[in-house]
């Protein structure tokens, strides 16, 4: 393994099934020689913009979750949080270069900790295939988003009071 030196990463219990996620997953194939990840700008043309990456807090993202799934009744493949490596869930998976992942679908995660040195701990990605983030925009002026913003975006709060702990102090 040429990553980090071969090095274990222990993200799975043993390397069998790493090679069967990774078989599960299909090939990954390029669109074509080069992968382009640009800002969203009006200079990009939309034909060829494959997927989008988000990067957003929980609250956000879980809206935007339900903004996915608001023109679809399938309660389980519109959003899915995927295992494997982060450029997976950001770019492999939502445009379409991985040969087994659901199609219309968005990837949340990333549950690979090797992106927690440079992605904020406060930030969730989310990749979406730009046929779904069409429809999403489409459906957001009749969405909860819209409709229910308070419900959504709540002014305020009920409070969660973490429960007591009795672990003795560090000194």
């Amino acid at each position: 393994m040429d990553f980090r030196g071969g090095a274990a990463e222990h993200l799975k219990a043993t390397p069998e099934l790493f090679d069967e996620q990774k078989e599960r997953a299909g090939k990954i194939t390029s669109h074509g020689k080069y992968t382009v990840i640009v800002p969203c700008n009006d200079e990009v043309p939309s034909e060829a913009v494959r997927a989008f990456i988000l990067f957003a807090g929980a609250e956000q993202i879980q809206n935007l979750c339900g903004l996915a799934q608001f023109s679809n009744s399938d309660p389980f493949f519109r959003t899915i949080i995927p295992g494997g490596p982060v450029c997976s869930t950001m770019i492999a998976f939502p445009a379409g270069m991985a040969e087994n992942a659901p199609e219309g679908s968005a990837y949340v995660g990333s549950v690979d900790p090797t992106g927690n040195p440079w992605l904020p701990s406060d930030l969730i990605i989310m990749g979406i295939p730009a046929g779904l983030a069409q429809q999403m925009a489409a459906d957001l002026e009749e969405s909860f988003i819209c409709k229910q913003s308070r419900i959504a975006y709540p002014e305020n709060r009920i409070l969660i009071k973490p429960p007591a702990t009795d672990t003795p102090k560090q000194k």
